[in-house]
């Protein structure tokens, strides 16, 4: 099923926290999943239900990630306090760089967050020597700094469905640095 692959939190300027949730397919739709370019993030806000006293997570909105993201799927984020994103997708061995508005110094302004539509790009993550996927299963990804860039890779798919070159990237911690 497609359900949330990734989050980040921010407060806002009254320390009210909101969880941008990543939807893994397109439309946050198990049906659409294949309208590739359509992906979406979920903006929450904590709650509290007084009744039940429990926390709750409200949805204020949903946010389009720019079409520029034209991936089957969407397997992790990471924005910085100062707007800096990374969205990854698994089927695409690639990673969308770009900027998002409605941040600054780690505070979210939950009414004009969205997404430089202009300001992306896509890369795709290194290949071996026959120029064949081998960063198969990337599920995380974090801005270590300015310049580079730290992935997790999940377990390989067993039974054949994954080829064996993905066996030698998976259930790892990656390094990249941001060309």
């Amino acid at each position: 099923s497609k359900g949330f692959e990734g989050a980040v939190a921010f407060p806002d300027e009254n320390d009210n926290l909101y969880i941008l949730g990543l939807c893994e397919g397109n439309y946050c739709s198990e049906k659409r999943k294949f309208e590739i370019g359509n992906g979406r993030i979920v903006l929450m806000k904590k709650g509290e239900d007084q009744n039940m006293a429990q926390c709750l997570w409200e949805t204020v909105r949903v946010v389009n990630i720019p079409e520029s993201a034209a991936f089957l799927d969407y397997s992790a984020i990471d924005i910085t306090k100062d707007g800096r994103v990374a969205i990854t997708s698994q089927e695409h061995s690639a990673i969308w760089l770009g900027r998002a508005n409605g941040i600054q110094n780690g505070v979210i302004n939950p009414e004009t967050f969205d997404f430089e539509i202009n300001s992306g790009t896509v890369l795709n993550f290194p290949k071996n020597g026959e120029c064949e996927t081998v960063y198969c299963n990337i599920e995380g990804i974090h801005f270590l700094n300015d310049a580079m860039l730290i992935a997790v890779s999940d377990k390989m798919k067993g039974k054949g469905r994954q080829d064996f070159r993905c066996h030698e990237k998976a259930q790892s911690i990656h390094a990249f640095v941001i060309p």
